[in-house]
């Protein structure tokens, strides 16, 4: 026989821990395991990087250059001064020998006006963070939804097999009296009532199986997106429906504009977008800045000229400073990257109109769908109090001997269809609230968690 109450239910799929796991708790479980989302900070980290190179164009761009090897000596005389060279570089390389150098130069260029580009290229990193922030938040709100999806489901399938155990109980105990009284002879009732009632009670153990298997899916799908592998399950409560009242569609419609992902990252892509354009004006014109230039050789045994060497910064430091000026007069290839640029910079803003228009369309069409859901749940939720009310009715009429056990075929089964109808009404109710959820950016508009 299966299980009769939720309770037997609950204390079967216990888990070893004893703790069992709340929407709330495996909405922020998933939130920091979920790949998607972990993917989504990864690009969100690079464009971080991105941004914090593009500030560092401000910078001065400074270079370090070594070099290092042998060069001729100088001859000196007795007394250490250097002597005129007499022969060419070879003659007088043989003569003398060579000694080590060592060059180091340091470079340092100062941007002073670019004509706007180092301020374009940061609105646009600027503006490609915020879209991979959105786009974190994109990832988040589609997770949130199928966790919510698994999470009713576990609830709903439970329900329903809690509901088909009740059934089977009633349907036991009037097997077990239809077969008393044909073991007793008593009128009334026959062979056909006992093949009737168990002919249902084999339809509902029928109907198990599947919700079995959504239970099983669902749980197993939690357990992938918490992270959480073993002990796991969640509280073992009935799936109502949610506390608070649907809004007026303005607020929802208003709350996409606002909060939506998909929008503000078509926000996020025609400022990027606009700040390129930018740039690629303002490489039209040249680059001003100052240049700073420190160059030092070290040879020892250099003292005093070389025949067919330039000596003379060899041993005493060279500095200076000037201002300057770089400009690329690849000027047609410039010109079309800024056609490039404004073309993108159309798209864009398309994608903007396609963003806010679509968002309300389907918020619309989502909102409806959570008006029917309710209407439904509160429909089936009469059927299911009627349902119960002529079960009641047929078990009096049977205790006082009016009506055989297999009347109770019609209202069980009625009851049954009636409460299963109900519990896929709450399990769309509570989904098209996390729909509009996921659609308006609000997480308010979903059930509380």
């Amino acid at each position: 026989m299966l299980l009769l109450t939720r309770s037997a239910c609950a204390d079967e799929r216990a888990p070893g821990n004893g703790h069992t796991y709340s929407l709330g708790e495996c909405l922020a479980l998933t939130e920091h395991t979920h790949p998607a989302i972990a993917a989504a900070r990864a690009r969100l980290a690079a464009m971080g990087a991105q941004l914090e190179e593009a500030r560092s164009a401000r910078a001065p761009l400074v270079a370090l250059s070594s070099r290092f090897g042998v060069v001729p000596n100088t001859q000196t005389s007795a007394t250490g001064a250097p002597v005129a060279p007499t022969g060419n570089f070879v003659t007088q390389g043989l003569a003398s020998g060579v000694g080590p150098f060592l060059q180091l130069g340091l470079s340092a260029t100062l941007p002073l006006y670019t004509f706007g580009k180092i301020s374009a290229a940061n609105r646009a990193a600027e503006a490609q963070v915020r879209l991979g922030e959105w786009d974190v938040e994109k990832e988040r709100q589609q997770v949130r939804i199928e966790v919510r999806r698994a999470f009713y489901g576990v609830t709903a399938a439970r329900d329903l097999l809690s509901l088909v155990a009740d059934a089977l109980a009633k349907l036991d105990d009037a097997i077990a009296n239809v077969r008393r009284k044909l073991e007793g002879g008593e009128h009334g009732v026959d062979e056909v009532d006992r093949m009737r009632l168990e002919a249902n009670r084999d339809e509902l153990v029928a109907r198990t199986g599947d919700a079995r298997r959504g239970e099983a899916s669902a749980l197993a799908a939690l357990r992938f997106y918490t992270g959480v592998q073993t002990g796991f399950d969640v509280p073992d409560e009935p799936l109502v429906r949610p506390s608070t009242p649907l809004a007026p569609i303005v607020t929802y419609l208003t709350a996409a504009r606002t909060h939506r992902p998909d929008v503000n990252r078509a926000r996020a892509g025609v400022v990027a977008r606009s700040a390129q354009v930018d740039w690629a004006r303002a490489n039209l014109l040249p680059d001003l800045g100052l240049g700073m230039q420190f160059d030092w050789t070290l040879a020892p045994g250099v003292k005093g000229p070389v025949a067919g060497v330039d000596t003379s910064s060899v041993n005493s430091p060279q500095l200076g400073a000037a201002f300057g000026l770089q400009w690329s007069l690849d000027l047609f290839t410039k010109n079309a990257r800024v056609h490039q640029a404004e073309s993108n910079l159309d798209e864009a803003r398309a994608l903007e109109r396609l963003a806010l228009g679509g968002s309300a369309t389907e918020v619309e069409v989502a909102y409806a769908a959570a008006v029917e859901a309710s209407a439904r749940e509160e429909t089936w939720d009469r059927a299911v109090r009627r349902a119960k009310g002529w079960l009641v009715a047929v078990r009096d009429a049977i205790d006082l001997g009016t009506k055989d056990e297999s009347a109770l075929v019609e209202p069980l089964r009625m009851l049954v269809v009636a409460r299963a109808n109900q519990l896929q009404a709450l399990m769309d109710t509570n989904m098209t609230r996390a729909e509009l959820a996921r659609l308006t950016g609000w997480e308010n508009a979903a059930a509380p968690s």
